[in-house]
């Protein structure tokens, strides 16, 4: 009998943990249709706060559905990395300027091209892919929501 209630128990408590991701997964689908996003958005619930990485990949590109999942877990991790430690970019500029003269005219050409590099350092665990979907407004696009728990928020007694 006593077994039997904490069964009762721990299964109410698991399903509880369940419905809250769900509901917060369906508000994060919800929230995607009203105005598509993609990168990092942290989000509150009443006892958590959540690091949520969208990330949306043309499924025309890839060979595979497992290749396109890779790419999307690795993609929001990068995601998540460059928001919690930061990046490192570096900007180049390049300036060509071609002149031609002729007797009736001369004209100049001024070409810049902008070279932008970013690099972060650092490492990302604890990743949860809790949903894809189909992108309504480019239907050849999938959405991968991936979701990580930062921390409990204490309620105040």
């Amino acid at each position: 009998m006593i077994l039997f209630f904490c069964l009762l128990f721990c299964s109410s408590d698991g399903q509880s943990f369940n419905q809250e991701k769900t509901a917060l997964t369906n508000f994060i689908i919800r929230m995607y249709k009203s105005e598509p996003f993609t990168g990092v958005k942290v989000f509150l619930d009443y006892e958590n706060k959540y690091l949520v990485s969208i990330v949306k990949l043309n499924s025309a590109s890839y060979s595979n559905e497992s290749t396109m999942n890779r790419v999307a877990e690795v993609k929001a991790k990068a995601q998540i990395n460059q928001f919690i430690n930061g990046s490192y970019i570096t900007l180049e500029t390049i300036v060509t300027t071609t002149s031609s003269t002729s007797k009736k005219n001369s004209n100049s050409i001024t070409e810049v091209n902008e070279i932008i590099k970013e690099s972060s350092i650092g490492y990302v665990d604890n990743i949860e892919h809790v949903s894809t979907f189909s992108d309504e407004l480019e239907v050849n696009h999938k959405v991968f929501v991936y979701l990580r728990e930062l921390e409990k928020i204490k309620k105040k007694k």
